[in-house]
């Protein structure tokens, strides 16, 4: 983690297969029916249906320019209680959709949060590693928020199992998972290496990954992903994935600015907003967030307009609340991907397809 806290503690790894996996299990173990998940709004939209799966009710709470806002999530759990608040869902680094990353003030607040309030954040990382924020002179990016969870340097170190048997006895390091809050890190190398390998990793404290080891899919299971994570250890002993993220970064940096340069060639239709709109680009990721701004347009219908008539596709804003209809500000709002199309041609044509669809 170059240009972030390259803090990493080994054992405080836990191998899964990819970032939803991830949620999934994060669900299953400290997740609840009946409760309540807390989610960034805008957010990732699909991370919603995952936490609806497990029974939870997701509520958005408010972003600004510089991602969620810690005061309002505190204002939620004061109102809904905190006995009913299990999770908090965000994307603090180059989010989806919004492309803002979250200030180390605001990280370090949710952290004291969770602990106060006894309820963990899941902290969806995945474009943590794809940053080119020294280009845009953003300031840098922040440190990996598990880190940030004073639990992720104390508790005992955590040994490799050799044999999985059906527990008799709770582990100190099980029970304090069951009394505290504290951040639950997710990554994958979807983003920075290839979909295909559905490889990801939970970061967390001594004892979120001790509670997550006896779950009795993994104890069932033996384990996860070993041929992928093989694959994975001779890519990065080998230098190749370093030598293709750096690659991968140049090539999206590019991308976003021909994106972004272009939305700003129709002001009176586009605007750049979330991440973009400070430095009239994103320092990360695969997206821009983006207002339409002549009133009276809805975003899903005009994808349904621009998808018919002009060929050209995009994520409607409303998508990107838990129910889109409880905050129409996400409605003039569209979310653009730059990672998909390669030419500068085809993301000036899908641009100048747009502004025509919205005139």
């Amino acid at each position: 983690d170059i240009g972030g806290d390259s803090t990493c503690r080994s054992d405080l790894l836990f191998a899964t297969g990819g970032v939803s996996h991830s949620i999934d299990l994060a669900c299953a173990v400290f997740g609840g029916a009946g409760k309540v998940c807390l989610a960034e709004s805008p957010s990732y939209f699909l991370a919603f249906e995952i936490f609806k799966a497990h029974g939870m009710d997701v509520l958005g709470v408010p972003t600004d320019e510089n991602g969620i806002i810690p005061e309002l999530v505190e204002e939620k759990i004061l109102k809904l209680g905190a006995e009913n608040i299990n999770l908090l869902y965000l994307v603090p680094t180059h989010s989806n959709p919004s492309g803002t990353t979250l200030p180390l003030d605001r990280r370090e607040a949710l952290v004291k949060l969770s602990i106060k309030y006894k309820f963990k954040i899941i902290a969806d990382e995945v474009y943590h590693l794809l940053d080119w924020s020294k280009d845009v002179k953003s300031g840098g990016r922040p440190s990996r928020m598990a880190v940030l969870d004073p639990n992720y340097a104390s508790g005992e170190e955590i040994g490799e199992t050799e044999e999985y048997e059906v527990p008799t006895q709770t582990t100190q390091n099980q029970q304090d998972s069951d009394l505290c809050g504290g951040v639950i890190s997710v990554s994958a190398f979807t983003k920075i290496c290839c979909p295909g390998l559905r490889l990801g990793w939970i970061e967390s404290s001594p004892s979120v990954i001790e509670k997550l080891k006896q779950h009795a899919y993994i104890q069932s299971g033996g384990g996860l992903v070993p041929i992928q994570a093989q694959v994975a250890t001779e890519l990065l002993e080998g230098g190749h994935q370093a030598s293709h993220l750096s690659s991968l970064k140049l090539e999206y940096s590019r991308r976003s600015r021909v994106l972004c340069s272009e939305i700003e060639r129709y002001p009176h239709l586009l605007q750049l907003a979330g991440g973009a709109k400070e430095h009239n680009a994103v320092a990360g990721g695969y997206f821009v967030w983006v207002t339409v701004v002549p009133s009276g347009i809805g975003s899903a219908e005009l994808q349904e307009l621009a998808k018919d008539r002009f060929q050209v596709d995009f994520l409607p804003g409303s998508r990107c609340h838990p129910n889109g209809i409880e905050d129409p500000s996400m409605d003039n709002k569209v979310r653009l991907c730059f990672a998909y199309l390669e030419s500068d041609k085809e993301l000036r044509e899908g641009v100048k397809r747009l502004a025509e669809a919205v005139a």
